[in-house]
């Protein structure tokens, strides 16, 4: 299967693309602002399905099995509701998908990332009100995965079923991965890195203590504390080799004690302003670096690529660990199978197929501005830029991260640990003795 075409045909690209609007958002709801906690929203909100609703073991859900379009849940970033690059291709992908009845073969329903309007809001409802409503692929982060597994809407993936997915990195594939089992195909990364002012910083620092030997500013989202986002202290705990057990205790603490050592001493020396330790998003944190506010800043990956232009000189590098090797704290956006009918679920995987295929992953997620998680798919970026191919290294160098919300108090008391250290009320030994460690 190829998308060659997609360069050559851009006008029957677009008319696929207005058929898709018409048929996709026919019944889309207006998307508000999410808050931070996902509210489950009551069934009454949940909108009409495309789909019939077949009673269960009945002839008709059978029927189902072939005879209506697969139903895909999706964040906003992945619906087509502009006519843009990023859109054409991906309806371009599903119209291949089913050339003799495209408008049917594929529906796409959008909803807000988190918050009431969320997906896991409005999947956690279904599966408690009218689980026929559940659509048959969701793309899902990789926080709210556990959410899913625990409340029995997905079930793990075969051996068979990712024989298909190679070119997924290991790294990857675990943050889709629940108690060791796989349950989603991550198909967009989120990873951060360093940025500095290329005019003050000739050389990036590539040690924490390099750090501490200059007079550089830090910037970093001091002040994050939900369960959507990782400290700064999880991040250099993790690239730095340290790890949880089963139990959710550390497993380095000496790993940890130099993370707290760091903190404290480049609070104290000025090189970590009173203005990280309040920033509570990577957008935040962006502006203030591009105002001059320091000369280095933790973002990630997708802040950078969509927002260089605005700032001069600007170099990009590995975050800065113990030991100096080059890793990086990945999460992900998994696609999910829901359906439990063979017939469906031997479709979906077909489905998903095609969109892992490296040229269509690379094309849509260079139009769309995400990373992909298959370094293959990145050679259908710009290959020359110099930015390609470190994404490209970082990915293959990515460390899973512990899921905050699977974490629980323990996330949330290394944070608090971060937070009175930044702001000098506790030693970096006396946070280190508040957290459980592995004997």
């Amino acid at each position: 299967m190829s998308f060659s075409s997609c360069r050559q045909r851009e006008q029957m690209k677009i008319s696929l693309l207005i058929i898709f609007i018409a048929a996709f958002l026919s019944g889309c709801q207006e998307r508000p602002t999410p808050p931070n906690q996902p509210d489950i929203p009551p069934i009454s909100q949940l909108p009409a399905s495309s789909q019939p609703v077949p009673e269960a073991g009945s002839g008709a859900q059978q029927a189902a099995g072939t005879d209506t379009p697969l139903i895909l849940w999706v964040p906003p970033f992945f619906s087509i509701d502009t006519i843009n690059r990023a859109d054409a291709v991906l309806a371009a992908a599903l119209a291949e998908f089913a050339p003799t009845d495209a408008a049917a073969a594929v529906t796409l329903v959008p909803k807000a990332e988190r918050g009431t309007s969320g997906l896991l809001a409005y999947l956690l409802t279904a599966q408690q009100a009218a689980p026929v409503l559940l659509p048959d692929i969701v793309l899902i982060n990789s926080y709210d995965l556990p959410r899913l597994v625990s409340a029995g809407i997905v079930s793990p993936l075969s051996a068979q079923d990712i024989r298909p997915f190679p070119d997924i990195p290991p790294a990857l594939l675990v943050s889709a991965e629940v108690d060791n089992l796989l349950y989603g195909l991550p198909f967009i990364a989120s990873l951060e890195h360093l940025v500095y002012q290329k005019e003050q910083m000739p050389v990036p620092p590539t040690r924490l203590t390099d750090i501490l030997a200059q007079d550089h500013q830090l910037l970093f989202a001091g002040g994050a504390a939900d369960e959507y986002s990782q400290s700064i202290s999880w991040t250099l705990y993790l690239i730095s080799g340290g790890d949880v057990d089963e139990q959710f205790r550390l497993t380095d603490p000496e790993a940890m004690a130099a993370v707290f050592n760091f903190l404290y001493a480049g609070r104290e020396k000025g090189l970590i302003p009173e203005t990280a330790w309040n920033l509570s998003n990577a957008q935040a944190v962006w502006t203030f670096f591009a105002n001059g506010d320091a000369e280095m800043a933790v973002v990630p990956a997708g802040v950078y690529y969509n927002r260089q232009g605005e700032v001069g000189e600007i170099g990009f590098a590995p975050l800065p660990s113990l030991d100096g090797q080059p890793h990086s704290v990945v999460t992900t956006w998994s696609f999910v199978i829901t359906t439990q009918i063979p017939e469906r679920r031997q479709r979906a995987l077909r489905l998903l197929q095609q969109l892992f295929e490296p040229q269509f992953h690379g094309e849509w997620s260079g139009s769309a501005h995400q990373l992909p998680t298959q370094p293959a798919a990145l050679a259908y970026w710009d290959t020359s830029a110099p930015y390609t191919l470190f994404l490209q290294e970082m990915l293959t160098s990515s460390v899973p991260a512990p899921n905050p919300r699977t974490l629980g108090e323990l996330a949330r008391a290394v944070q608090q640990a971060q937070k009175m250290i930044l702001t000098g009320e506790i030693s970096p030994q006396a946070a280190l003795d508040s957290l459980p460690f592995h004997p």
